[in-house]
């Protein structure tokens, strides 16, 4: 698991315990209320009822998050294998089927040997086009990459507010006095923390869909390309024999 996402997981753990315990002090301490008392009794009870209802919502939505949680450092593993074993080594080969690379095209000459010379270059073009798709297609997952660990950094930061809320909540709920003010100040955190938890994941929602325009642009390039790779003339370049008479041999040059 991604740390991010552990330390996210963690605090959400540590919430869950903190929040235990603030209900066991909030009945803790209304277990021994006075007769006098008993008038600030009811708005505890419904103050509960709804932080119990806010509580129900948080742990729903954080809840989704552990089921897709997403897998940062493995898309961009994908991301390096697409550029190194796949356009780094066509790179490679484009490099050494250039012309200026090659003998073939100062030794011989003929029809064969113009067409051998007409083929070489798109297929060093080609090789490298996929070298720059392997290049973008790394871009592009990288870049959703970082989006999923910043979603997870910002989820971090706003369970750990939520946790400290909650921390202080118990130490202020020690009192009967004391317990109304801790409930909406839990609320209103938990409501908070909801709040960003939802813009955060539309944020998030929001950069897939770019990625995913990016990849349909990608899958579209690669479509074209292969349409437009020009085929060798293996016709052409098929007859190489020196001594048939025909006007396509490959001939030595002058």
């Amino acid at each position: 698991m991604n740390p991010l996402v552990q330390e996210a997981h963690q605090k959400s753990q540590e919430i869950d315990q903190n929040t235990e315990k603030f209900f066991d002090q909030v009945n803790s301490v209304m277990s021994w209320v006075p007769a006098p008392l008993e008038y600030l009794v009811d708005p505890i009870i419904r103050g509960m009822h709804l932080l119990n209802e806010k509580l129900h919502d948080f742990w729903d939505r954080v809840k989704l998050l552990w089921e897709q949680p997403g897998d940062s450092d493995r898309i961009k593993q994908v991301g390096e294998q697409w550029v190194s074993q796949v356009g780094n080594a066509l790179g490679d080969i484009a490099g050494t089927i250039g012309l200026d690379k090659l003998r073939t095209t100062i030794e011989w000459e003929g029809r064969a040997a113009r067409a051998y010379q007409a083929t070489v270059p798109p297929q060093a073009a080609g090789l490298n086009s996929v070298k720059d798709i392997a290049g973008q297609l790394r871009s592009s997952l990288n870049s959703l990459a970082n989006s999923i660990d910043m979603f997870w950094m910002a989820m971090g930061f706003a369970l750990a507010g939520l946790l400290i809320g909650i921390v202080a909540a118990v130490a202020a709920a020690c009192t009967l006095v004391g317990i109304p003010a801790a409930i909406a100040f839990v609320v209103g955190t938990v409501a908070t923390t909801i709040s960003v938890i939802a813009a955060t994941v539309m944020a998030l929602e929001s950069h897939v869909n770019t990625i995913e325009t990016e990849q349909v642009a990608l899958r579209q390039k690669i479509h074209d390309l292969g349409s437009t790779w020009a085929m060798p003339n293996t016709a052409d370049m098929a007859d190489a024999s020196v001594s048939d008479g025909d006007g396509s041999d490959w001939r030595l040059g002058s």
